[in-house]
């Protein structure tokens, strides 16, 4: 009996311990998720995040991510090419399975692109200057085609002026891509019209108060402006208060880019905005051909968003009270 007492104890010992193992087994499966797949890492390589285009960015970006459950990783590269090479070679250390990069350095940070290649991880280049070099490697380029709009921006100015009158041009970060691109196709276009005179020129740095005290200067030295180009909303802001403070709100009409919430207001509500050109600052869709590229599929060597003119006539259409930017 005693014999049969001690079989029959180990015989439920191993069946309970099978049972806790595959139970052990299933749960563990279940983890990964619903169908066992790894959740996607996505990297994403900001320039700054001390611009509100920028923080746009990366909000836009961390919504589409939770909205299609994958994990995102936000770096900040201050501005500085070198901080930007080591967050993306951080990234690639990580083993992300795709890299979004939106860069304001130029050249500078194409090591950091041959570095991603080499790891064999796709690079999606946003909302920045794409390499025109066939050897420099990356996955898409999704972004606004802002050689174009600058050719609207200039149109837009002629046909406010008459073809003829004083502009004063503020530009972004010299060594920027964007600012090179806004100005290959601003300043084609704005020479086709010889009565409009380019008095001032200057980098406002992409920012309201630097931008700001440059048009104080500017202000200082031409009594006779009729406009002011400036390459993003944040300088057009700034340059507008130092207009206000001289008095010549009156007098001087400003025309900017990337329609941002405040601009748009500017344009809805006052006669010191006439227009700005759209600049897509979402990054839903660069989310989304990151987890594409992650997954092998094919996607688009280059993904170019709309960039409509958007003035008083169209301003409600794009207007968005709740709108992050």
């Amino acid at each position: 009996m005693k014999k049969s007492a001690v079989k029959m104890l180990v015989f439920l010992m191993m069946f309970t311990l099978v049972v806790t193992g595959c139970g052990e087994a299933k749960d563990s499966k279940a983890s990964g998720g619903s169908d066992g797949k790894k959740k996607i890492v996505i990297g994403f390589s900001q320039t700054v995040m001390n611009h509100p285009f920028r923080i746009a960015n990366v909000d836009t970006a961390k919504k589409a991510a939770a909205d299609l459950g994958v994990e995102l990783i936000v770096t900040d590269g201050q501005g500085d090419a070198s901080k930007e090479i080591a967050n993306i070679e951080s990234l690639i250390a990580r083993k992300v399975d795709a890299i979004i990069v939106s860069s304001l350095s130029g050249n500078a940070i194409y090591p950091a692109y041959k570095e991603a290649d080499r790891a064999k991880i796709p690079l999606i280049i946003a909302a920045s200057g794409v390499p025109e070099d066939d050897k420099i490697p990356y996955t898409t380029f999704v972004a606004s085609d802002e050689v174009l709009m600058g050719q609207q921006a200039a149109k837009y100015i002629a046909d406010k002026l008459g073809n003829k009158g004083n502009l004063v041009v503020l530009n972004g970060v010299v060594e920027s891509t964007n600012s090179q691109l806004r100005t290959k196709g601003f300043m084609p276009e704005i020479k086709k019209y010889p009565d409009i005179k380019i008095v001032a020129e200057q980098s406002g740095e992409w920012l309201r108060l630097p931008a700001m005290q440059v048009m104080t200067n500017i202000l200082q030295a031409n009594s006779n402006i009729d406009m002011v180009f400036a390459q993003n909303d944040e300088m057009a802001l700034g340059a507008i208060e130092a207009i206000k403070k001289a008095g010549r709100m009156d007098k001087i009409k400003v025309v900017s880019m990337d329609s941002q919430k405040e601009a748009l207001e500017k344009i809805k509500n006052t006669n010191e905005l006439l227009m700005t050109v759209k600049n897509e600052w979402s990054f839903e869709t660069a989310v989304k051909l990151a987890i594409d590229a992650a997954n092998g599929k094919e996607i688009q060597k280059r993904v170019i968003l709309d960039s409509p003119v958007i003035d008083k006539s169209n301003v409600d259409k794009y207007y968005d009270p709740k709108s992050t930017f």
